[in-house]
């Protein structure tokens, strides 16, 4: 896959995300196919209801803050961490509603494709728990929605490139 080329400051970030696991990013960036930039890495993604602008962030708890000041996305999503795939999200709103049409339409648990020719995988439901930060609200006054992504950083960002069609970016 080749990069989508970077975004602009001020197109209205949808999607930010975090690897969880310390270097990871790199991996994240390829499978979004988001091009690499000096600290924080812009990009889009072509959906069927438009296009998502995503901004992916190093690794660590410390970039999610910085992520949250500066781009302000409606949903950002924790990408890895090890173990099974596993999608776990926010009670209400948008991401439970996207979650809930990718099941829909992929089953569970959805088998997906590997990135780059790797084996295909299956990724489940997590349970709705807290948000692993402060969540707020967005600089536009829309609550912020969240999600987890488990498991192996490819395979998790490969269910996150499958899932973020799903988000209605009308509602972002």
């Amino acid at each position: 896959m080749s990069p989508r080329g970077a975004a602009a400051l001020g197109d209205g970030w949808h999607v930010g995300v975090v690897a969880e696991v310390a270097g990871d990013t790199g991996v994240v960036l390829d499978v979004l196919g988001v091009a690499r930039g000096r600290r924080f890495h812009t990009g889009r993604m072509a959906m069927p209801s438009g296009v998502a602008y995503l901004v992916v962030a190093p690794s660590g708890a410390a970039s999610a803050g910085v992520l949250l000041d500066r781009y302000d996305p409606a949903v950002v999503v924790l990408v890895g961490g090890g173990g099974a795939v596993v999608v776990t999200h926010a009670g209400a709103g948008p991401v439970r509603d996207a979650v809930s049409a990718f099941f829909s339409a992929a089953g569970e648990p959805a088998a997906l494709p590997g990135f780059g020719g790797a084996p295909s995988f299956h990724v489940t439901r997590g349970p709705e728990a807290a948000p692993p930060f402060e969540p707020g609200a967005t600089a536009r006054g829309r609550p912020r929605a969240w999600a987890v992504v488990r498991g192996d950083t490819a395979h998790a960002a490969q269910a996150l490139r499958y899932l973020i069609p799903y988000l209605p970016l009308a509602r972002l």
